[in-house]
């Protein structure tokens, strides 16, 4: 298998200055990346979502187009899943529309690597936290289901469920870090017949955990300064191939992991139930 090299960038919010995203920056930020990425040698850029923050529907269109702009000028190819600021005032399919890119739910070939981008619902408030919609845990697993070949998975929003513990967002808020229905997607991916790697953002920090030999990665974002005070500038690059998945990220939080790449897939064991209740061996 040659080494394929894959791109990823993540909440890019680019917009108005927050406590901690300074949107103001994300285009110069953005057109850097870009043109970064066109003297590499990349097969394509993957765009893991809130491109955008969104502040109404009208300032929201402007603001997606100023992003399409951008990501036009790559000369790789670019794939995308929406996160939950570019479709808290615009539709999925007003998205797809501006991006010129599909929107949906769907699998691809990149490279010599098998992808498949994960759309649920992204919507999100404060009260309602992620919650799937009807259809979407069907569309993973059938999509999961359609290959046992080796599986890069890209949602938005991360699928580990892991802890939160000292991030600024979601310490006290794990229901916006994490689908409700974490339980059932975790055994959607445990279930598949094909090998897989995870990958998201939304979370706004770079983190590695592994479930049920799942590894789940995430990305920083590219304008998040809650860490170091100046935006992260994060980009993510994925090199595959011969066995193995090197994960690195550049910008003021720098990444370097490297994993296996499984031919099969990895049947862990059930946990034990709790010691205090399991019958004494």
């Amino acid at each position: 298998m040659a080494t394929t090299r894959i791109a990823v960038i993540a909440d890019i919010h680019h917009g108005r200055d927050t406590q901690t995203k300074r949107g103001s920056v994300a285009l110069p930020l953005l057109e850097r990346f870009v043109t970064q990425m066109n003297a590499e040698n990349i097969a394509a850029v993957i765009d893991l979502g809130d491109r955008i923050s969104d502040e109404d529907p009208e300032r929201d269109r402007l603001l997606q187009s100023d992003v399409a702009m951008c990501f036009a000028k790559l000369a790789p190819a670019h794939h995308h899943v929406s996160g939950n600021h570019d479709v808290a005032l615009l539709s999925l399919a007003d998205n797809e529309a501006i991006m010129d890119r599909p929107s949906g739910s769907r699998a691809l070939n990149i490279g010599d690597v098998r992808c498949v981008l994960w759309q649920p619902d992204v919507s999100l408030t404060r009260s309602r936290g992620f919650r799937l919609s009807a259809g979407d845990l069907g569309a993973l697993v059938q999509l999961l289901a359609q290959d046992d070949r080796p599986t890069l998975l890209v949602s938005h929003v991360p699928l580990s469920g892991q802890a939160q513990t000292g991030n600024y967002y979601f310490e006290a808020n794990p229901e916006h870090a994490a689908y409700a229905e974490t339980d059932a997607i975790r055994a959607a991916i445990a279930d598949a017949p094909c090998p897989i790697v995870a990958l998201a953002g939304h979370v706004h920090w770079n983190t590695m955990t592994t479930v049920d030999g799942t590894p789940h990665l995430t990305l920083q974002s590219l304008t998040e300064t809650f860490i170091s005070g100046d935006p992260a500038e994060a980009a993510g690059l994925l090199d595959i191939g011969d066995g193995s998945l090197r994960w690195s990220v550049t910008g003021r939080e720098p990444l370097s992991v490297t994993l296996p790449w499984p031919k099969a897939k990895a049947r862990w064991r059930a946990p034990l139930t709790r010691f205090a209740t399991a019958a004494v061996a």
